[in-house]
């Protein structure tokens, strides 16, 4: 005679399934606050890169790159600092310099940056977690720093990014160097 093998009870299943489904809930907060750091960081590292990819441009093409800010914070662009450029659309296609770099990119989701101490808005939590490089709908540019062709820039520069909860980072530009430092602001929520 074949022994029966005890089988779990429809009970025992739905007491283990609602133990995962609430580990689960109590976990996943958890999970999504430690993804706030690099987020904050994706954002900042996109930005000192837009920020070298912009002053190469303007040497190497001899002519001056622009960088700019989407007043909500949330996105930025760079292109050649020529008005056929920054009033809508990618550019005259006639440009006699060739055709310039036009970068447009959104900041990961919740994070948010104001620029020489303006703008920014309050960031919002997103499940977003990284960058769009696509343009951005109906954006007003508001100009950041201006590149030159000898790798200077016209102003100093300074970014803060900030994430609800955390501590605030900060690129600074000189303008005289070109030369990018980097500032966490402890303390500051």
């Amino acid at each position: 005679m074949k022994k029966r093998r005890p089988a779990a009870s429809l009970l025992e299943l739905m007491v283990v399934m609602a133990i995962i489904v609430i580990v689960s809930a109590v976990s996943v907060p958890s999970f999504r606050a430690m993804y706030g750091p690099y987020k904050r960081d994706a954002g900042v590292d996109a930005v000192r890169s837009a920020w070298a990819d912009a002053r190469g441009r303007a040497m190497n093409e001899n002519r001056p790159y622009r960088f700019a800010v989407e007043p909500r914070g949330s996105a930025f662009r760079v292109a050649p600092d020529e008005p056929g450029y920054w009033e809508g659309g990618d550019g005259p296609e006639d440009d006699p310099n060739g055709r310039g770099l036009v970068l447009e990119k959104s900041l990961p989701g919740g994070v948010r940056f104001t620029a020489n101490g303006e703008g920014g808005g309050q960031p919002e939590d997103s499940d977003d977690n990284l960058l769009d490089e696509k343009a951005v709908a109906n954006a007003e540019w508001t100009p950041v720093v201006v590149f030159l062709p000898d790798g200077t820039a016209r102003n100093d520069a300074e970014v803060s990014f900030g994430r609800p909860g955390m501590a605030r980072v900060t690129l600074r530009l000189r303008a005289l160097t070109g030369a990018i430092s980097q500032v966490k602001m402890e303390g500051s929520r």
